[in-house]
């Protein structure tokens, strides 16, 4: 069983619609599926998975740009994988390193172990999600303020909201040479939508983006252009 909250990224198929959200386990029709139809058990993956998981989705020849493309074309077949085990694809091959979910849903190392009087040798709890602020309240266009991790390569997950009627914000990394060049964010929301820059985000409807920042890199939302209010953009990073 899937513990935990997990969603399912793939297409929409035999009742189990995309970007379904599921807590604590899943039900039993979805189970049955996940036994019969490898690509479908591919897409269901734990959410702390989703940014690994979306990038092979774009990437050709990947097992899950295959499971996607198969159910996308309706041409999944029973057991077309020569699926036996439940949970045999994307959740086990695709590991966060360090941080592994137990059978209780908490975050441990898997090398912890026991010794002999019981006491527990290693324990990691997740590292605390450091608050962002890239764009704050802008009316203009402009820089904003760049984030730069110094401790380790952080997952950049960031929100564009705001009053403006129109905005043009360019996703942007510069490395050692601190010379700031596009780079491609995906979107939270829509695992078929990512690129270099977002004309999209409102008090009403938010947009939110994931990027991954290495170490000793810098990463910045320029706003090119801007009318008609301001632009926020926040986010949360970790390790």
């Amino acid at each position: 069983m899937i513990r935990n909250q997990s969603i399912y990224i793939g297409p929409t198929y035999k009742g189990l619609i995309q970007h379904q959200v599921f807590h604590n386990g899943i039900p039993e029709s979805v189970y049955r599926l996940l036994q019969e139809v490898g690509p479908v058990q591919r897409l269901l993956i734990p959410v702390h998975l989703l940014p690994t998981i979306r990038k092979k989705i774009q990437m050709a020849g990947t097992q899950e740009y295959n499971a996607y493309q198969t159910l996308q074309a309706g041409k999944a077949q029973i057991n077309d994988e020569g699926v036996k085990h439940v949970m045999s694809s994307s959740f086990y091959e695709t590991p966060v390193p360090s941080r592994q979910l137990n059978s209780a849903g908490k975050v441990v190392n898997p090398a912890d172990s026991y010794d002999p009087d019981g006491a527990q040798r290693v324990r990691v709890t997740g590292a605390a999600a450091q608050s962002v602020t890239l764009q704050n309240n802008a009316t203009a266009a402009g820089n904003g303020t760049p984030f730069a991790p110094e401790d380790g390569n952080y997952t950049l997950t960031f929100e564009i909201v705001g009053t403006s009627t129109s905005r043009t914000v360019l996703f942007e990394l510069a490395g050692p040479s601190g010379q700031y060049m596009p780079v491609t964010a995906f979107s939270v929301t829509d695992p078929t939508k990512y690129g270099p820059q977002s004309s999209g985000g409102s008090n009403i409807t938010p947009e939110s983006w994931q990027v991954e920042v290495p170490a000793g890199y810098s990463f910045r939302t320029r706003i090119s252009a801007v009318a008609g209010g301001n632009v926020t953009v926040k986010g949360k990073a970790v390790t």
